[in-house]
C-alpha cells in the first residue's frame, strides 16, 4: 500500500493523487466535514477504503477531518493495521453543476486533466499535533474492511458515494425554502447527474425522521411515509427542510426504477448526539441546536442562562417529552453497514422472503430507520449531562409549544434485520462524550486560549513587555491567533471599557469569560477551591489585571482610535459580548 509520507518525488500533484488510491475504492463523501459526516470518514479509513470529501464548508470545518486523520492513524496503528487510507478534499458547493463534475472526472478519468484540485488532508494533518483523551479501542468493535476493498477491480476510482451535504434548520427553512430547495434539491441533481455520467451505482443518502412530520409517535416504522406512492406519503412534514428530504426520497426512488443498476439506501436518523470519545471530533453547531443536547452544554458552559422545558404533563415516566436519541459513533457504523448491503462484491444479503434470490432481484431502494428503538425523557437526560460534567444544571419547566408529541421513537427492526446493525451506545455515553468534547473544544473548532496566557505560552516575556509597549500586545495577540487584525482587537477593548462602566454588565461578561479559565491556568496564588451547590453552577474568576494594557488603556489611541465615536450606553438587556 502506498505511504502516507509526503512525496519527494517531482511527479505532479494530480499524478500523486492517483498513485495514493491505486490500490484503494474510493468513497465520495459530501458534506464529509461536518458532525455526521467526518464521524462516518472516519470509520470508512477504519475499513479500508479511500475517501474524497466534498464540501462548501459553510458549517463545516477541514479541521475537523484532520483529526479524523490522526485518529485513523492513531486507531489503525493499535489494531496493528498498515497505513492511513488516502483522505482528499475538494472546497466545492454541490449547487456548482460543473465544479462537482470536475471532481468526478478527476477521480474517473486519470488519463485525463481535470480543473479540480483536491487537497492532501495527510499532508496537512501531519504538519500537526494533537492531545487526545484516553479511550479504550475495543478491537472487536472495529470496522471491518468493506468487500470492495479485495476487488482490484474496484480500486482507484469513486465507487460509491455518501450523501450528507445539506442545509439543515427546521426554523430557518420556514423563513428561507428557496434556499433549501435550491441547495438540498438543485445539489442532489448535480450529484446524481455527475454519478450517472461516471457510472457510479451506489449511494447512501442522509435522510431524516422529519419525514414522518407530526402526529407520528413510538415506534415508528419506515412505512409510516413511504415514496413511490406505496401507502402514506409525507402530507404531515410541517416544514420546507423536511419536505426538501421527503423530495430527494422520492427522486432517489425514482432514479432506481430508471436505472436497474443504480442501488441507493435512504438513512433517516432520529437525534444524533455524542461525539468521538478521543474529544478531537465533536459537534459545533452554528446557529440554533437542533436537540436538547447542545442546549443544555451551552447552559452548562453560561451561554445561556438555563434549559427551559416545554411541557411537564405528557403521558411518560416523569412528564417531560421522550425522544429517540443515537450517538454519532453508532450513526455512522450505520452509514457503513448499508454501504455494505449494496456493495456487489459482496454476498447477498438474506432478507425475509427473498433469500434465495439473487442480489440483482432485491428493491435497489430502501430505507432504514437508525435510531436506539429507546427514548430518553428530556429530564433523564439533564441528569445524565450533571452526572458526566459533576454540576448540576440549571432548568425551568414551561407550558408545551403547539404540537410537540409526548414521546417519539423508531422502530429499528428492519435495519436489525437486514442492515445487521444495532446502536451500542446509551444516553450516559452519549453525554459524556459531548461533554469531553465540550472541555476540549470550548468553542468548536476555533482555537480558544484564554488572552494572557496564549501570549505568555509564545513568549514568557511578551506579558512584561506588553504593559509597557500596547503596540507589542497588539501584535502578539494577532500573532496567537486570537484576533485576526489589530482592528479587531480595537473593537474588543471598546467593547469591554463599555461593560466595566456598568457592574451588572460587567458581572455578567465575566461570568461568561470564566468558561475560557482553567485551573491549569490561573496561577496557584491565585486559585480557589470552590464547590458548586444547588442549580448554580459556580465557577472560578480571577479579577482582571487591567494595568497589563497600560493605565491609559481606556483613552489610548492604541485600543480606541481617534476616529471613533465617543463610548455609548448600551441598554441593560444588551449583550456585553455580542457583536454590533
Amino acid at each position: 500500500m502506498p505511504s502516507l509520507e509526503k512525496s519527494t518525488s517531482s511527479s505532479s500533484p494530480f499524478t500523486k493523487a492517483h498513485d495514493a488510491v491505486a490500490s484503494y475504492p474510493i468513497c465520495l463523501v459530501t458534506g464529509g466535514s461536518g458532525y455526521i459526516g467526518s464521524h462516518t470518514v472516519l470509520e470508512l479509513l477504519g475499513a479500508g477504503v479511500a475517501v474524497v470529501v466534498l464540501d462548501n464548508l459553510v458549517n463545516s470545518h477541514m479541521e475537523s477531518l484532520c483529526r479524523v486523520y490522526r485518529i485513523a492513524e492513531y486507531e489503525r496503528k493499535l489494531a496493528g493495521q498498515e497505513n492511513v487510507p488516502p483522505l482528499f478534499f475538494h472546497c466545492v458547493d454541490l449547487r456548482d453543476k460543473q465544479a462537482v463534475i470536475d471532481v468526478f472526472a478527476f477521480w474517473q478519468e486519470p488519463t485525463t486533466p481535470s480543473k479540480a484540485k483536491p487537497i492532501d488532508v495527510a499532508e496537512v494533518a501531519l504538519r500537526r499535533t494533537y492531545s487526545m483523551k484516553e479511550y479504550n479501542l475495543i478491537l472487536s468493535k472495529r470496522p471491518k474492511p468493506l468487500p470492495s476493498t479485495t476487488d482490484p477491480t474496484r480500486h482507484g476510482k469513486v465507487i460509491s458515494v455518501v450523501h450528507f451535504a445539506a442545509l439543515k434548520a427546521v426554523g430557518e427553512s420556514v423563513s428561507k425554502p428557496l434556499e433549501y430547495y435550491e441547495n438540498n434539491i438543485g445539489g442532489l441533481l448535480n450529484l446524481l447527474q455527475a454519478m450517472k455520467a461516471h457510472n457510479v451505482k451506489e449511494m447512501v443518502f442522509s435522510s431524516s425522521a422529519v419525514v414522518y412530520g407530526a402526529g407520528k409517535e413510538a415506534n415508528i416504522s419506515e412505512d409510516a411515509v413511504q415514496v413511490g406512492g406505496k401507502g402514506p406519503g409525507a402530507g404531515l412534514i410541517t416544514n420546507p427542510y423536511g419536505r426538501s428530504k421527503w423530495m430527494a426520497e422520492e427522486i432517489l426512488n425514482d432514479c432506481c426504477i430508471a436505472d436497474a443498476e443504480l442501488r441507493v439506501t435512504s438513512l433517516r436518523y432520529f437525534n444524533p448526539t455524542g461525539s468521538h470519545p478521543s474529544g478531537l471530533i465533536g459537534e459545533d453547531p452554528k446557529g440554533t441546536p437542533n436537540n436538547i443536547v447542545p442546549v443544555i452544554l451551552q447552559a452548562y458552559q453560561r451561554r445561556r442562562s438555563k434549559v427551559y422545558i416545554f411541557g411537564s404533563g405528557y403521558d411518560t415516566q416523569d412528564g417531560t417529552g421522550v425522544r429517540d436519541y443515537i450517538h454519532v459513533s453508532d450513526l455512522a457504523k450505520g452509514h457503513l453497514a448499508a454501504l455494505r448491503k449494496i456493495d456487489p462484491s459482496a454476498t447477498p444479503p438474506t432478507v425475509p422472503g427473498l433469500t434465495d434470490s439473487p442480489q440483482q432481484d432485491l428493491p435497489r431502494y430502501n430505507v432504514y430507520n437508525l435510531g436506539t428503538g429507546h427514548g430518553y425523557s428530556v429530564l433523564e437526560i439533564l441528569d445524565a449531562f450533571s452526572q458526566a460534567c459533576g454540576v448540576e444544571i440549571p432548568f425551568t419547566i414551561s407550558g408545551p409549544r403547539t404540537g410537540d408529541l409526548g414521546t417519539v421513537t423508531a422502530s429499528t427492526k428492519r435495519a436489525q434485520t437486514e442492515l445487521e446493525w444495532e446502536a451500542d451506545f446509551g444516553i450516559q455515553d452519549m453525554c459524556r462524550d459531548v461533554y469531553n468534547w465540550a472541555e476540549e473544544n470550548p468553542r468548536g473548532y476555533e482555537q480558544l486560549r484564554r488572552f494572557s496566557a496564549a501570549i505568555a505560552s509564545q513568549d514568557p516575556e511578551m506579558l512584561r513587555r506588553a504593559s509597557i509597549d500596547p503596540q507589542a500586545l497588539r501584535k502578539a495577540s494577532v500573532s496567537a491567533g486570537l484576533f485576526k487584525s489589530e482592528e479587531d482587537i480595537g473593537k474588543f477593548m471598546k467593547n469591554v471599557a463599555r461593560t466595566t462602566r456598568k457592574e451588572s454588565a460587567f458581572g455578567e461578561m465575566m461570568r461568561k469569560m470564566s468558561v475560557m479559565f482553567t485551573n491549569e491556568s490561573i496561577p496557584e496564588d491565585e486559585r480557589e477551591d470552590y464547590e458548586p451547590s444547588g442549580q448554580t453552577v459556580a465557577a472560578p474568576v480571577v479579577p482582571p489585571k487591567w494595568d497589563v494594557f497600560g493605565k491609559t488603556w481606556q483613552t489610548d489611541s492604541i485600543f480606541s482610535s481617534r476616529e471613533n465615536p465617543p463610548l455609548i450606553e448600551e441598554p441593560e438587556d444588551q449583550d456585553p459580548l455580542s457583536s454590533h
